[in-house]
């Protein structure tokens, strides 16, 4: 379940909201200031799976202000933030979408209303979830057969090597068998990392051949 982070200075009206949003199944965490909500995401961001509802009129530091931060290091789909607005300023709202919230909401937020973009905005999290998990197995699948092939050619020289007359195998040749062997023992490592990872991304190298970068 996605946590709700609710930024707000005014504490009788954010206490309700959030205790509404927990009837509906929700957990929520309130902070009453952007610096104080920055100090928290900024150890707690990387985690993911938060959906932040943000004021925008907020002493000191205001709401936009928050979300420039948060943008500085998270996209929409990393850290969707729905804005709260006292009222409908078009051109407030217009600008917020600008610097990259997800949605926004007016104060007093119905429920209903807001949990309805709640909901949009943790489908949205999902596809991209998905999309990504999606890529990293393609990226693992190609990766994989990548591995198989250069499995051969090392596999090739020890067979070969080993399937001589044993009278006339001497050291270098079993120099060369256990290199080869070796590599592939490495190779097989390597696939075993890929497949148990749960964070890969996909690089080129050599000729647009497609390799892993395990995080």
């Amino acid at each position: 379940m996605i946590k709700l982070i609710l930024v707000d200075d005014d504490q009788i009206n954010s206490k309700i909201f959030s205790k509404r949003l927990g009837k509906r199944g929700y957990e929520t965490e309130v902070f009453h200031s952007g610096s104080e909500f920055l100090n928290f995401f900024e150890e707690n961001g990387e985690q993911g799976k938060f959906i932040i509802i943000l004021d925008i009129v907020m002493p000191k530091m205001d709401g936009m202000d928050v979300l420039k931060s948060i943008r500085e290091q998270y996209s929409p789909m990393e850290a969707p933030v729905i804005m709260l607005s006292a009222n409908e300023d078009t051109e407030k709202i217009v600008e917020c979408l600008n610097n990259g919230a997800s949605d926004y909401l007016t104060k007093p937020a119905n429920i209903d209303i807001a949990v309805a973009r709640i909901n949009t905005q943790q489908e949205l999290i999902n596809s991209h979830m998905g999309k990504i998990k999606k890529k990293q197995l393609e990226t693992i699948n190609s990766m994989v057969t990548t591995f198989n092939h250069e499995i051969n050619n090392p596999l090739t020289i020890a067979l070969g090597t080993l399937r001589r007359d044993f009278s006339k195998i001497d050291e270098k040749r079993v120099r060369v068998a256990v290199d080869a062997l070796e590599r592939i023992a490495m190779i097989v490592k390597k696939i075993e990392r890929v497949t148990k990872s749960d964070d890969v991304e996909e690089e080129t190298y050599i000729a647009g051949t497609k390799m892993i970068k395990i995080k």
